[in-house]
């Protein structure tokens, strides 16, 4: 292993050291003519590695923190991560821009990090259309979530949720960052209407599809896992208060106006009430449900209804929380690759036997090693 760690201009001008952290065992920081430091040698223990570097240029000063995950040499694991859910999601546009799934002056969905709602709802709509999804606060742009902004230079933003999700104020900043971007907004009164009124947008919404993927709104495990199987059959997924007894007229008439005919409900009767799926049989004709004992089994039986082998990659999740996976369900989308919902160190044996039938050439973990460790790499098996 050798890796520069070093910026532009061959290096030159830059003093590098490690001011936090460990390297990975076997590697060290040596100084080389050309550039400031260079980190050389043969990694000699597997699992993740956290450290800080300090950097000298001109006389400016920066830190920046990096996470690394020693793997052997045939491993098929990779790892998408960040410092926070603001920072994974810009690596996730950025690897979306890389892998030309992206491109520059397209679209760029924007919705709120603190909550799941909003994010849930954008994200099978946003790999129909091609586009990331970036994360913000609600009442300040993130710096990395501005820079890759910057990097993506959108000819349309697509702020979803209302001002209490999305504030004016940062409505406002996106256009004057982006003076070339037009600035839409996607609300609503709640996250249902969210929902509705971004399946049915004629410009950034969902296309038409008899199909529809229906998830309550008020959790966020299954309408995570279902909007990446959402996306490779380009129909949307509608949220839901799951707890109510029955659907709202303006779902209703969501349903006649798309012409739904297929409808999917996730979760057992404890998460999307057997009313709601009652309606929604007596409205299209038919209904089916995908379900399981927990949010694990039933992403394993959402991967087990809507993938077959040979599969490229397979993305895993946390399922204890829900940031990390919100702008990864688009990628996974778009590369129409089911997100498996996992604890930090172990997997569910219904999720190891997707892995295993799926025969994956990459796995993904979605978030760093506080999320998700490298060891998931055996596929341990929760007791």
């Amino acid at each position: 292993m050798n890796h520069d760690i070093t910026d532009s201009e061959e290096g030159m001008g830059y003093e590098t050291s490690l001011t936090g952290g460990t390297l990975p065992d076997g590697l060290a920081l040596q100084s080389r003519p050309s550039v400031s430091k260079v980190i050389v040698g043969t990694p000699t223990k597997v699992g993740p590695f956290t450290m800080t570097f300090h950097v000298v240029k001109d006389g400016s000063t920066g830190t920046k923190s990096c996470t690394s995950d020693v793997v052997p040499s045939d491993s098929i694991f990779d790892r998408i991560g960040g410092t926070d859910r603001y920072d994974v999601a810009a690596n996730i546009a950025l690897k979306m821009l890389v892998d030309s799934t992206t491109t520059k002056g397209g679209i760029v969905y924007v919705a709120n990090g603190e909550n799941f709602a909003d994010a849930l709802s954008a994200s099978a709509v946003a790999a129909q259309h091609g586009a990331p999804l970036l994360l913000t606060t609600a009442g300040q742009l993130p710096p990395q979530t501005t820079q890759m902004m910057s990097i993506l230079a959108p000819k349309q933003i697509v702020i979803v949720g209302g001002e209490n999700s999305v504030s004016a104020t940062v409505a406002t900043d996106l256009q004057r960052r982006n003076t070339a971007s037009g600035v839409t907004r996607i609300g609503g009164p709640d996250r249902f209407a969210v929902s509705r009124n971004l399946i049915s947008d004629p410009t950034f919404g969902a296309a038409a599809s008899t199909s529809l993927y229906v998830a309550s709104g008020l959790k966020f495990p299954d309408a995570l896992s279902a909007s990446p199987a959402a996306a490779k059959i380009k129909t949307p997924v509608l949220l839901v208060n799951g707890q109510a007894a029955s659907l709202t007229t303006d779902e209703k008439a969501l349903l006649t106006a798309r012409g739904v005919t297929t409808p999917t409900v996730f979760g057992g009767e404890d998460t999307l009430s057997a009313g709601v799926a009652a309606d929604l049989k007596t409205v299209t004709g038919s209904v089916s449900r995908i379900e399981g004992d927990d949010r694990f089994i039933v992403s394993a039986n959402i991967t087990a209804a809507n993938y077959t082998a040979p599969i490229d990659t397979i993305y895993f999740a946390t399922g204890a929380t829900y940031p990390d996976a919100l702008a990864g369900g688009v990628l996974a989308g778009i590369g129409k690759a089911p997100i498996l919902l996992v604890q930090k160190t172990c997997v569910a044996p219904e999720v190891a036997a997707q892995v295993r039938a799926l025969a994956p050439k990459h796995i993904v973990l979605l978030g760093g090693p506080n999320s998700l460790s490298a060891t998931l790499e055996n596929l341990p098996l929760c007791n």
